[in-house]
């Protein structure tokens, strides 16, 4: 009967604990990541909420007195800004893991109005209405989609006075 050398043994077991316990990694990590991607998504949506309360501060601040000019060095890191002129609004869309709010339901936060949409993953809209003109670039029809960058907007938020229909004109332009 022949016998097999002890060092051979050893190099097998190894291999196979090593793979045993990379399984358990993996499988613990497949458990794992989809909580640490809806957390992840949770905190840029509060980014983002938190981002469109400095707009929302600078746009106030300008509008009581004609000629004022507020800066804004807005960074989108995940989804899109869109400026709405037609309806007045400006919104931020997202697409998160994280159910942000009952699907379907518009949830007022503060003067943010929450919309989660049903998908795979959820798209969150987070919009702001305004009883200002909005304008950007001196458009007053349309939409202006602001998508992630690497490098900050830098946005000024300006009073041009009244218009025609007594309105204040807020108008947004890229530095």
């Amino acid at each position: 009967m022949k016998r097999f050398s002890k060092g051979g043994q050893v190099w097998i077991e190894t291999v196979i604990y090593t793979l045993i316990g990379l399984t358990v990694i993996g499988l613990v990590l497949a458990a794992v990541k989809p909580k640490i991607d809806a957390k992840k998504d949770e905190i840029l949506i509060s980014q983002a909420i938190e981002s469109l309360g400095n707009i929302n501060e600078k746009i106030y601040s300008a509008q009581e007195v004609a000629g004022s000019r507020r800066l804004v060095d807005l960074k989108i890191g995940v989804g899109k800004l869109i400026i709405n002129m037609e309806e007045e609004t400006i919104s931020w869309v997202l697409e998160s893991s994280f159910e942000y709010s009952e699907v379907g339901s518009t949830i007022p936060l503060g003067q943010i109005s929450v919309t989660t949409l049903e998908g795979s993953p959820y798209e969150v809209s987070l919009k702001m209405s305004y009883p200002f003109d909005i304008r950007y670039s001196k458009q007053n029809s349309g939409t202006k989609e602001l998508n992630a960058a690497a490098t900050p907007y830098r946005l000024f938020i300006e009073n041009e006075g009244f218009s025609d229909t007594g309105n204040i004109i807020i108008s947004i332009t890229e530095a």
